[in-house]
């Protein structure tokens, strides 16, 4: 989720960049919203000569996937109506594991995965044309787990710990800020930047061991 979301956010802006200097829509398509790919795949291929990581085909697949997200938007409807977003929050994990997971907290939001969430942000207004509906309420649907210490259970059993790795659906309200009216440069890039992030709001969180849960309010 974390490769779909950077190939579809750096295609986004390879994009707009190419919109900005007056190429062409077809030159935006294939040379802006490819950005992402690239760079990802470089990645990639770097891992593969690496004796820690190594390639990735499932990396891979969600680069293409988060490329592919962008430019079938842009083909079908012209507009970016589901939205790939980041939201994070602190958990106990870190600090058990802070050489992997992070010792600060801006080493966490990039490396404690039980922290990160993944969200599709669709908008709704976009999809079914009622004028009621606010042009920028988005409704989300998340992706995340948590109990993550090692990579592999077996590693963390060699390592003398029990981990019970699951994951975490959620359903959320969202907003959509570049459907935000506003005639200021400056807005519209800070909205573009931020977009990336899904705003705090009131969540249902579902698991397999916690079952269904309420939160007033979940980063």
């Amino acid at each position: 989720m974390g490769h779909l979301y950077s190939t579809y956010h750096l295609g986004r802006v390879g994009s707009e960049m190419l919109q900005w200097s007056g190429a062409s829509r077809k030159e935006q398509l294939i040379y802006g919203s490819t950005l992402g790919l690239g760079f990802l795949t470089v990645v990639e291929v770097f891992d593969g000569f690496s004796q820690e990581w190594g390639a990735s085909s499932g990396d891979i697949i969600a680069n293409v996937s988060g490329t592919a997200l962008y430019v079938s938007q842009e083909v079908l409807w012209k507009e970016q109506r589901i939205t790939p977003k980041f939201s994070f929050h602190q958990t106990k994990f870190a600090s058990q594991r802070p050489e992997t997971l992070g010792a600060s907290f801006n080493e966490e939001i990039l490396k404690d995965y039980n922290g990160q969430t993944y969200w599709l942000s669709f908008n709704v207004h976009s999809f079914t044309k009622d004028k009621f509906v606010p042009k920028w309420l988005n409704l989300a649907i998340g992706y995340g787990g948590e109990g993550m210490l090692y990579g592999k259970d077996a590693e963390a059993i060699e390592n003398g710990i029990i981990q019970n790795p699951y994951r975490q659906f959620y359903l959320s309200l969202d907003v959509d800020l570049m459907k935000i009216t506003t005639k200021s440069h400056f807005l519209k890039t800070l909205f573009s930047v931020f977009n990336t992030i899904k705003i705090p709001a009131p969540t249902l969180q579902y698991d397999e061991y916690n079952g269904l849960r309420a939160h007033f309010i979940y980063f």
